[in-house]
């Protein structure tokens, strides 16, 4: 039997119900929908002790607020919007135990656009085509279909508090290696095409040694760029509608690029210039309006090596990459002091 965990006081600009998304449906008009930085929710759900592709709450820059309801194991992890439970801050990237009638509130912004709340046991809400992820669009999925408001309640299957998955942490120095915080422009890798017939070798040169900012003109659905005109073929920019994949460069006949993310149409007839590697979709992910980025072509070898790395690095977590890590407040003179007591290996 489920049990109430958690009420929204204040649901912020868009928080929603994600898992890793929903996959094989595309064929049938079925966007993928999902975490759109799933490397923090996959990580989240391991320190809580969670199947990776487990629900938590997907939040939109800052401002959420949420009342607990029973005594629960959460791992706060991507963006850092200063989380705080009863006014007081707390680490992320660490699972911790929060108690009943706390209040946990994300106040301000210091980096990234996209946090995620993972609970022990996961977000109690329907599986509709193998996912519990909501599609805003199509308005199934998720919490009733829809962002979370003021005064909804959600739920856990049980109450689980093991000691294993308390205290536990992802390393500081992998979550910024991962995300490249402060590169301005961020450096996107991408592979070219499939579309190459559609655009001139000065159009691909364009991409690759330009700097794109991020426009107003975004959401889970995609990023729209400003920037230089890439140029097309006399081909044009329109081919026969075909399926769109994650992390598509769309380069329609203004010239300026579109990237499709989580949300995105099933299919579209605007030519793709290249496609983001799937390592760095989460980082793309955590970019926000007048971010800069910047394109590198990859092949697909490296791609494949890149993506073994993230993965093993995703795998370990249970393994040899998380530490026990109890904090105490040490309070000397009138200054007060977080020290931090973490487990390491002695060899």
């Amino acid at each position: 039997m489920s049990v109430p965990f958690l009420k929204v006081l204040q649901p912020g600009i868009l928080t929603t119900v994600q898992d890793t998304g929903r996959f094989g449906y595309q064929r049938l008009g079925y966007t993928q929908s999902g975490a759109m930085d799933d490397f923090a929710l996959r990580i989240g759900n391991r320190l809580v002790g969670n199947p990776e592709n487990e629900a938590g709450l997907e939040l939109t820059f800052f401002g959420e607020e949420f009342l607990f309801l029973c005594d629960a194991v959460i791992a706060v992890t991507g963006a850092d919007f200063c989380p705080e439970i009863n006014g007081s801050t707390i680490p992320m990237w660490q699972s911790i135990l929060v108690k009943k009638d706390s209040v946990i509130s994300f106040r301000n912004r210091k980096y990234g656009a996209r946090a995620y709340i993972c609970v022990r046991g996961g977000v109690d809400v329907p599986r509709i085509l193998n996912s519990k992820s909501t599609d805003l669009k199509s308005a199934f999925g998720g919490y009733m279909g829809r962002k979370l408001q003021a005064g909804d309640i959600l739920s856990i299957p049980r109450i689980d508090l093991p000691a294993d998955y308390i205290d536990k942490r992802f390393p500081e120095e992998l979550v910024y290696t991962n995300y490249r915080w402060h590169d301005q422009p961020l450096t996107i890798r991408v592979t070219l095409g499939p579309d190459k017939d559609n655009f001139t070798g000065k159009g691909y040169k364009t991409l690759l040694e330009s700097e794109y900012e991020i426009s107003e003109k975004l959401d889970r659905q995609g990023y729209q760029l400003v920037g230089p005109r890439i140029e097309h073929s006399t081909k044009g920019p329109n081919i026969i509608t075909n399926f769109t994949s994650l992390g598509a460069v769309q380069v329609p006949g203004a010239g300026t690029p579109i990237i499709l993310m989580k949300d995105r149409q099933t299919s579209g007839g605007y030519a793709k210039i290249a496609n983001i590697i799937s390592p760095d979709i989460s980082k793309l992910a955590q970019r926000g309006m007048g971010d800069k980025i910047s394109f590198e072509s990859v092949d697909i070898s490296q791609t494949r090596d890149l993506f073994i790395d993230q993965e093993k690095t995703i795998s370990k977590t249970e393994l040899d990459l998380i530490r026990r890590c109890v904090s105490f407040k040490v309070q000397v003179d009138d200054e007060s002091y977080i020290v931090k007591i973490e487990e390491v290996d002695c060899q």
